[in-house]
Order: C-alpha cells, then structure tokens, then sequence
C-alpha cells in the first residue's frame, strides 16, 4: 500500500469512528425518565422526607431542634441529587419513557408507551418542568446547608406538587382533566 492510500485508509477509519462517536453521543442525549425516578429520584426524595417527616414539630413544619447536623446533611445531598436528576431532564435532547426491560407496569397503570406519547407530545414541558425541579431542589440544598428549618420545611412539602405537576401531565392527564373541570 503506498503513502496515499495508507493516508486514505487512516482518514477513512477516522470518519468511521467519529461518525460513532456522534451516534453514541446522540443516543447518551436521551433521558430515561423511568430510570431516572426509580434511581435517582425516588431515592433521594425517600431520604429527604424520612429526615423530614421525623423531625415535624406540633404544627406541622420542621423542628430545628430535631434536627442534627448528620440530618441536614442527609437533606441537602439528597437535595442535590435531585437537583442533577432534574438538571439532566432539563438539558436532555430526548426522552425514553422507559427502556423496554423496564417497561413493565401493574394492572390498571397507565403503559410506558402511553407515557412516551404524552412527552413526545411536549418534549419541552418536561424540560420546563426538569428546571422547576432542579431549581426546587437546589434552593432546599442551600436551606438545608443554612439549617433553615422554615425554609426547608415548605421546600420539603413544595416538592410534592411539583412531582404531582408532572405526574398529572405525563402519567395521569385524564386525572388532570378532571381536576381542571372540577374547579
């Protein structure tokens, strides 16, 4: 083989790997929704409201003086794991619903597929809605690292609508519907 076609081959082999390269960025580019809640989310949320929900004063809202340092830290790490998980929803250029040796739901539980319709249907409302998390989420970080307990507290107690927002346009929009209708 001479210089040239020695030279051809190399660039050759070159585009080839990039080209890969770039499918296997775009296809990193999608968020596995399911994925994410089940690893990522649903984790860190349990251990935010255990610390929470076990230091609750009479009326309802953090008792500062239940809470020690090892606790604060428990909320704000988690905070800032949901802060990422809502982050990579934000940024994300596409979106699985679930992978399909996930997809698998209960009896009477809406299908993945379904699920995947309602964000192929607004792509960017769940990006809107990964910045309201993460934004959330980050400000419960710095409260907890503060050791506001108020702050904290309603922060902790807001998460909740803001998982049901999302749960309601993506999973339940017929319960959504409903309650529109009902108002």
């Amino acid at each position: 083989m001479d210089r040239v076609s020695t030279a051809i081959a190399v660039l050759a082999i070159g585009v080839a790997a990039l080209s890969a390269c770039k499918k296997e960025e775009a296809a990193a580019a999608a968020v596995d929704i399911r994925a994410t809640m089940q690893g990522q989310v649903n984790p860190a949320m349990l251990a935010i409201w255990d610390v929470g929900n076990n230091a609750l004063d009479d009326n309802g809202g953090l008792d500062a003086s239940l809470l020690h340092d090892t606790k604060w830290t428990t909320v704000a790490e988690n905070a800032d794991k949901l802060a990422a998980a809502g982050k990579a929803i934000s940024e994300a250029d596409s979106f699985v619903a679930a992978a399909a040796n996930n997809s698998t739901v209960g009896e009477g539980e809406i299908t993945m597929a379904a699920v995947q319709q309602h964000i192929d249907g607004n792509p960017d409302g769940i990006k809107q809605m990964g910045t309201a998390f993460a934004d959330s989420a980050t400000r419960l970080a710095a409260a907890a690292r503060a050791k506001d307990a108020k702050t904290a507290g309603d922060l902790i107690s807001g998460m909740d609508q803001v998982c049901e927002n999302c749960h309601l346009e993506y999973w339940y929009p017929e319960q959504k519907a409903l309650l529109e209708e009902a108002e």
